[in-house]
């Protein structure tokens, strides 16, 4: 017993020292992309959420987490409804073809349509008309200013040099009738467009192609904050719904260990623990379990026994005696096998037989019939207890296959 104190204590000081050690580490930044309102990790956005009511503040803002199908399906649009923008802000736009259907007629009806995105799906830029294109790569130790800019003259035309979280992807063909180019960004002195403004119906579909300037690291970073302001500043509406649905990192885990397994050091802590507990476990069973004896299944003599009776009626020559003696053992067998009532053998109780036994409706409807008709009978003959026995052998093999 000595030894095994020592062993939990140092088991328990091995936990203590790591635990130390791994606490004592610089956290790792999480450079996971996520777009989610709820992550202030550098491709979160937690700070552009908080800030909406600054950048519209008279606009009320409301989180969807439904697709645009769910949330629009029931929609009716009357004409003196205030405008609405639905805000769609992720490195993929993950949607599926009946929810954009719905954002077209959201659009159609006079409302705004926001997607900040670098990957657009075909079916979008089709229905649309534009293109995008990725033509040029670069490394992110490419010394070369990265740029962007907007181009309303309202604005201050101020550029913005930006190294993480910048996109190759722009525009490559815009529908001329339809399509307002609102920002460009430049590298190695070359404009592509990469945000623009397409009209559909009586509203619009703002598209931008560089969703990390809307992150919260951009947004901290020197004046970057000016730029996401100028270019959200386009959405004039009483109502926002800022999707919360279509995110690359959405789903949170629902384990209740999640804090301790996101932490390293709680993390070995805890598999250290279990691995612990096993090898306690091992080594404990092993030194105290004893030798379990082999007991002997008793005889089943109940058989024999019936047996034993049944001859003993029919050397007396009683065939109702036999019959009456066979039908109480069968129903004491259904009684205490399959737990059923046995007072009324009706339509119900042959129903429930079937349900859990599986023998056949025709055979158990065609054995109830024959017990009830031989309690019926005064002296019944002995090719009925033949009869019986053979319905009720047939019975008892069917549940045994």
């Amino acid at each position: 017993m000595g030894k095994l104190k020592i062993y939990i204590f140092l088991f328990v000081l091995l936990i203590g020292l790591l635990f130390v050690v791994e606490s004592n580490k610089p956290k790792p930044i999480d450079w996971t992309p996520s777009f989610n309102r709820n992550h202030k990790k550098p491709w979160g956005t937690y700070i552009l959420f908080k800030e909406l009511k600054n950048i519209f503040p008279d606009t009320k803002i409301e989180v969807i987490k439904k697709t645009p199908y769910e949330l629009l399906r029931y929609k009716y649009y009357s004409k003196n409804e205030s405008k609405k923008a639905y805000i769609l802000l992720n490195n993929y736009l993950d949607i599926d073809k009946k929810s954009f259907e719905k954002l077209l007629e959201f659009a159609k009806k006079g409302n705004t349509v926001f997607m900040a995105a670098t990957s657009i799906p075909k079916f979008i830029r089709d229905t649309l008309n534009f293109k995008t294109k990725d033509s040029y790569y670069y490394s992110y130790k490419d010394s070369a200013k990265k740029e962007m800019y907007l181009t309303n003259k309202y604005l201050k035309k101020e550029k913005f040099i930006y190294n993480k979280g910048f996109e190759s992807v722009y525009f490559d063909s815009l529908p001329a009738s339809t399509a307002t180019i609102l920002g460009y960004h430049n590298y190695k002195k070359k404009d592509f467009i990469n945000y623009a403004k397409i009209k559909f119906g009586k509203g619009e579909f703002y598209i931008h192609l560089q969703p990390y300037a809307f992150t919260n690291y951009h947004l901290l970073k020197e004046n970057h904050h000016k730029y996401a302001t100028n270019a959200l500043s386009y959405i004039d509406v009483d109502k926002i719904y800022w999707d919360s649905k279509i995110k690359s990192d959405l789903d949170i885990s629902d384990n209740k260990l999640r804090y301790i397994l996101k932490q390293p050091a709680l993390k070995w802590a805890w598999r250290l623990s279990w691995l612990g507990i096993i090898i306690f476990i091992i080594f404990r069973a092993k030194r105290k379990q004893r030798i379990v004896p082999i007991i002997k299944k008793l005889p089943n003599t109940s058989i024999a026994f019936a047996k034993t009776i049944g001859n003993m009626y029919f050397n007396q020559g009683k065939p109702k005696d036999i019959i009456n003696k066979k039908i109480t053992f069968f129903l004491e067998y259904i009684r205490n096998t399959y737990l059923l009532d046995t007072q009324n053998l009706n339509e119900e109780f042959r129903k429930r037989l079937y349900h859990k036994t599986g023998v056949p409706k025709n055979e158990i409807n065609r054995l109830i019939n024959y017990i009830i008709e031989l309690q019926k009978r005064d002296e019944p003959q002995e090719h009925a207890l033949v009869t019986l026995n053979k319905l009720i052998e047939k019975f008892y093999k069917k549940t045994k296959m």
